[in-house]
């Protein structure tokens, strides 16, 4: 164990790699096996799916019956399947401070082992809400949103092809067209290529909301609905979660509620943020910083 932590991340992503191709004969039967039942769930999600976005386009909010519905008896059997692994459940970093786009520090030297980081120091504005991003977005910028709820799938270009890339892409402008997007509060599903300084567990997919972190193998999106479910808004920890009420109609678990988080569980700030977005001209600063990190 030791030995790994002193891994750079590339190498610990070389290693990951190495990891997952001796598990693909065994995922491969085993997906195998559940080829008949996934194929019927899917099948079912999928005319679900349709009818949310007939329901946008013809206008109108979805009702629970036509919502996205998630099997909570098989979430644990798909994050299995899929490699996920839990880096960080609500266990947010004690500094959340603010710290100007143009005083960026080394985002090394402020956040955790964790990389993307799932809390801690943030610029003072949000990131626009940015469904499927091409390039790598301010990691430093949407930690701001994490705080007010966000919900980022991160995915590292080298081991994700561009089809997966869309069908993330599609996933998070679906969310956000049906209820899950507040773009002046910089709430939302968001997603992006994480390539520098790579996505620190060497896995392909970083799911991060404020507190927690969960890094998988492979895109499923049951999985990726559930950590919705799970974390996303007034379900979450974020200290500012309270503009972001989980929108129960649009999502849900087919035979299990999930309560919003109290008081008592994670304090909210108790006032609405105003600080707004970032503007272009500091998000372009950021970029150019986030670029010029060493690895």
């Amino acid at each position: 164990m030791a030995e790994r932590e002193r891994l750079t991340n590339k190498e610990r992503r070389a290693l990951a790699r190495e990891e997952r191709k001796r598990k693909e004969a065994e995922q491969a039967a085993k997906r195998k096996r559940g080829q008949i039942k996934n194929g019927l769930i899917t099948f079912a999600i999928v005319g679900v799916v349709a009818a949310v976005v007939i329901q946008a386009l013809v206008g109108g909010t979805p009702s629970i019956d036509d919502a996205i519905v998630v099997a909570a008896d098989e979430v644990d059997e798909r994050r299995d399947a899929a490699g996920c692994e839990i880096l960080a459940e609500r266990q947010p970093l004690p500094d959340r401070s603010h710290m100007d786009a143009n005083q960026a520090p080394n985002l090394d030297t402020i956040y955790s082992d964790t990389r993307p980081t799932h809390s801690g120091p943030h610029t003072p504005g949000t990131h626009p809400v940015t469904a499927a991003a091409s390039s790598q977005i301010s990691e430093f910028a949407s930690t701001h949103n994490l705080e007010h709820g966000t919900i980022i799938a991160w995915w590292d270009p080298d081991a994700v092809d561009r089809s997966t890339a869309n069908e993330i892409g599609d996933w998070a402008e679906l969310l956000n067209d049906n209820g899950f997007r507040r773009s002046q509060a910089g709430v939302g599903i968001m997603s992006a290529p994480y390539e520098d300084p790579g996505i620190s567990s060497g896995k392909a997919i970083a799911f991060r909301a404020w507190g927690t972190a969960m890094d998988c193998d492979e895109w499923d999106e049951d999985v990726a609905n559930s950590f919705v479910l799970d974390h996303y808004g007034t379900r979450g920890i974020g200290p500012e979660r309270t503009i972001a009420p989980f929108p129960s109609e649009v999502m849900a678990y087919d035979d299990r509620d999930v309560p919003d988080t109290t008081e008592d569980e994670a304090p909210t700030d108790g006032n609405e943020p105003v600080e707004g977005e970032l503007t272009e001209e500091e998000l372009a600063e950021l970029e150019e910083q986030d670029t010029g990190e060493d690895d």
